[in-house]
C-alpha cells in the first residue's frame, strides 16, 4: 500500500452507459487500481478537497490508475473540468463510454425520477429540447468536444456501451490495450453487470447481494425493516417493477432532430457506426 498517486487514465463518462460494470472490470485486472471512491469529481469546481485527498484514492500497487467520475461529461452544467484536469494530467488517457443517445437520455431522467429528483413527466424533462440537460449529456460529441481542445484525439477512447454488452471480452481487450496493460487477462468478474440504479437487476448483479456485506446486510433486515423514505429512494435501486417511461412520438421526433447532427459528427470523428442505435 502506497501514499498514493495521480490517475494514468480517467473514465469521463457517460451516465447511464456502464462505467459502474466497466469500473468493476477495469479494477478486476492485476495490473490497473481504481479509485476508491468510483466518483471522486475531484476535477468539479465545487470540489474541496485537495491533492492529498485525491491522491489517496489510488493507493494499491499497479501499472495503470483510473476514476470514472460521470459528472465530468455534463456541460454546460459543469464547467472548465478538462481545463483543469489538463493542468494536472496532461498525458492523462481518456475513456468515453456511449450509448443510444435517447435510451440514455431516457435511462438517466428514470434514475432521477426513482432518486426523487425528479418530478416532471419525461416529455416535461425533454422540453425544451435544446435546454433538457437530459439530451445535453447524450450530445456526445458536443461533450467530446470540450476535451479534445486540450487532449490530442489518440489519447481517448470511445466505447460503445452496447458491444461492451455484446462483445464484452472483445471490447476489454481492447481497453486494456489502449491503457498499456496485459489485454490477455481473465477474470470472473468480467461476466457480470453492475448497476447502480436500473429498473431491473441484470443476471449476474445480485452477487452484489450475496458477497458484499452492504448486500447481505440489506437483503438480512428487508425492506419492511427500514423507513419508508430509504425504502422509496435507497433501495429503490433495487426494485423489479419499476416501469421505464415512454416518450410520446411528438417528443422522440423532435429528440430525434436535435441530436441527429451530433450523432452524425460523432461517427465522423470516430470512425464508428454505432449500427444499433435508433439515429
Amino acid at each position: 500500500m502506497s501514499d498514493g498517486t495521480l490517475p494514468t487514465f480517467i473514465l469521463v463518462g457517460a451516465m447511464k452507459c456502464g462505467t459502474t460494470s466497466l469500473h468493476r472490470y477495469l479494477g478486476a485486472h492485476p495490473q490497473v487500481c481504481v479509485s476508491d471512491p468510483k466518483e471522486p469529481d475531484f476535477f468539479l469546481r465545487r470540489n474541496q478537497k485537495g491533492l492529498a485527498w485525491y491522491k489517496q484514492c489510488f493507493r494499491e500497487s499497479a501499472q495503470a490508475f483510473g476514476e470514472a467520475s460521470t459528472n465530468y461529461t455534463k456541460y454546460p452544467a459543469f464547467r472548465g473540468v478538462p481545463e483543469r484536469m489538463h493542468r494536472l494530467l496532461p498525458d492523462v488517457k481518456l475513456l468515453y463510454l456511449v450509448r443510444d443517445p435517447i435510451e440514455r437520455a431516457v435511462s438517466h431522467y428514470a434514475h432521477n425520477r426513482v432518486a426523487g429528483r425528479e418530478s416532471q413527466s419525461v416529455d416535461e424533462a425533454f422540453r425544451p429540447v435544446d435546454g433538457s440537460h437530459y439530451l445535453q449529456t447524450s450530445r456526445y460529441h458536443f461533450q467530446l468536444s470540450q476535451y479534445l481542445e486540450h487532449y490530442p484525439g489518440e489519447r481517448v477512447l470511445v466505447i460503445e456501451s452496447e458491444r461492451l454488452r455484446a462483445d464484452r471480452k472483445s471490447v476489454l481487450r481492447e481497453v486494456f490495450s489502449f491503457l498499456g496493460v496485459d489485454p490477455a487477462v481473465e477474470a470472473s468478474a468480467f461476466e457480470e453487470e453492475y448497476h447502480t440504479t436500473s429498473g431491473k437487476m441484470k443476471p449476474g448483479v445480485s452477487t452484489f447481494l450475496q458477497e458484499t456485506q452492504f448486500g447481505q446486510f440489506l437483503t438480512s433486515v428487508g425492506k419492511a425493516l427500514l423507513p419508508q423514505a430509504l425504502r422509496e429512494r435507497g433501495l429503490s435501486v433495487f426494485r423489479s417493477d419499476v416501469k421505464r417511461p415512454t416518450l410520446s412520438e411528438s417528443t422522440r421526433a423532435r429528440v430525434r432532430a436535435h441530436l441527429q447532427n451530433d450523432v452524425d459528427q460523432l461517427r465522423a470523428l470516430t470512425g464508428k457506426e454505432f449500427s444499433g442505435w435508433s439515429l
